[in-house]
């Protein structure tokens, strides 16, 4: 029996939590010590606060990914994390 490996890399940065909540002007404001309301934090800065709907969450995502590599026979076999680093180990049999 002969296999076909494929390795995705994954960033895994704990930092990630901490800017996401600096992407909420409400707690962008609170922080500010209400100097600056939500509302014109959201005004003057779009590129920071909008708002992304059409994206799903990283676990919808992931799940997504492993449900397409599935159809295409690759079956998850190990997660190793190196640093902040992830990698997901995949294999398929080769015929």
């Amino acid at each position: 029996m002969k296999w076909e490996y494929h390795v995705v890399h994954l960033n895994v940065d704990d930092t990630q939590a901490k800017s996401i909540e600096t992407s909420n002007p409400n707690v962008a404001s609170e922080k500010l010590k209400g100097s600056l309301s939500p509302d014109f934090l959201k005004d003057q800065f779009p590129e920071q606060y909008q708002e992304t709907e059409d994206s799903d969450h990283p676990a919808i995502q992931l799940s997504k990914f492993l449900n397409k590599k599935g159809l295409e026979q690759w079956e998850l076999t190990e997660t190793i994390r190196i640093g902040q680093m992830l990698f997901l180990v995949m294999k398929r049999q080769v015929e």
